[in-house]
């Protein structure tokens, strides 16, 4: 299973108060409103935590003569000693707020802007790689990443293992922010639902041996 836009508009608009229609065909026949409530609700859940499936490898093939690269649309991962996983080869790279004329083989960086300046500025070619948490949602029909769905077969990017469990969590958590008020008689139904959707994602998502812990 794939879970696009339109499957989860659909589903959405078939629980229970629902004021949806829940036969579209296509993006044409989505009510925004919903689009936006779902798109919402997926932003709250992956944005909440660091779910390894969101963990990607960027990499850059430094140019002679060139310092200033582009960074990752995302969150960029710190090892266990807070150092960013930044790395030339093997080695770490080291950030440092003051820059130097001279090149060389870089060994440290710091940002500037949406820029990685690296330090020395390389004198040759070289492979730096980054680890970071992409802020990425899913892709579109031509396989780019997108932020945010749109279009009726743009899908959410999730292991197969976690699909079901990542569609449970969006549903339960749109119903919960569309209730306009907590004494709605729905509320507490959908924020329990919305709570253990979210719980199991996290749970399932470390993988066996994990701690299991998690909050809402």
């Amino acid at each position: 299973m794939t879970i696009t836009l339109l499957d989860l508009y659909n589903t959405a608009a078939t629980q229970e108060w629902s004021m949806y229609d829940n036969d579209a065909a296509n993006s044409e026949e989505f009510e925004q409103s919903l689009v936006l409530a779902l798109n919402k609700a997926i932003a709250e859940i992956l944005y909440s935590y660091p779910f390894n499936f969101r963990e990607r490898t960027h990499i850059i093939l430094t140019i002679p003569g060139i310092n200033s690269y582009d960074v990752p649309a995302g969150l960029i991962k710190q090892n266990s000693d807070k150092e960013y996983c930044i790395r030339l080869n093997a080695k770490y790279l080291k950030f440092k707020e003051e820059s130097f004329e001279e090149t060389g083989v870089p060994d440290s960086f710091y940002f500037k802007g949406d820029k990685l300046i690296l330090n020395p500025i390389p004198a040759e070619k070289n492979i730096v790689t980054i680890d970071y948490i992409t802020l990425a949602v899913g892709e579109n029909a031509q396989g780019e990443e997108i932020f945010s769905l749109k279009n009726e077969d743009d899908v959410l990017t999730v292991p197969a293992h976690l699909e079901e469990l990542l569609k449970n969590a969006v549903i339960s958590r749109t119903m919960l922010n569309s209730i306009a008020s907590e004494s709605d008689e729905n509320y507490s139904a959908y924020k329990k639902q919305s709570e253990t959707a979210y719980r199991m994602l996290v749970k399932y998502s470390k993988g066996v041996g994990q701690e299991k812990s998690v909050k809402f």
